[in-house]
């Protein structure tokens, strides 16, 4: 399953305007499953404000030119899941701990706690 996410995230990645953070460090993705474990499901919409696996905010989501997702517009009905994929999820979260300085904090005490993952410099 690592391995599988690995490619995902490298996948993600590949298209993705060059730049000097252009590829995950080692261990990013361990602390990103972390947070996910902590999150909830990759389709969820519960009404709570954040939506899928990694819980990201609407203004964060589109902040990093996210792809448009339906339920946005429905927060909290179950008619409307989170469509975006596992790969677009991470592609974002991993934008916006770029965005962050190469840090977990948009997820507060989650990512806080997610970030004793030890992470290599790009």
């Amino acid at each position: 399953m690592r391995f599988v996410l690995a490619s995902v995230v490298a996948s993600a990645l590949v298209g993705a305007p060059a730049q000097a953070d252009s590829a995950p460090p080692a261990g990013w993705l361990t602390q990103a499953m972390c947070i996910h474990r902590h999150e909830g499901p990759w389709a969820a919409n519960t009404g709570n404000g954040y939506f899928g696996g990694m819980q990201i905010m609407p203004a964060t989501w589109r902040r990093v030119n996210g792809p448009k997702q339906t339920a946005f517009a429905h927060p909290g009905d179950p008619a409307y899941p989170f469509l975006a994929t596992t790969r677009q999820q991470l592609h974002v979260a991993w934008l916006i701990w770029v965005r962050d300085g190469h840090t977990w904090r948009s997820w507060g005490a989650v990512g806080k706690a997610c970030s004793a993952a030890p992470v290599a410099s790009p």
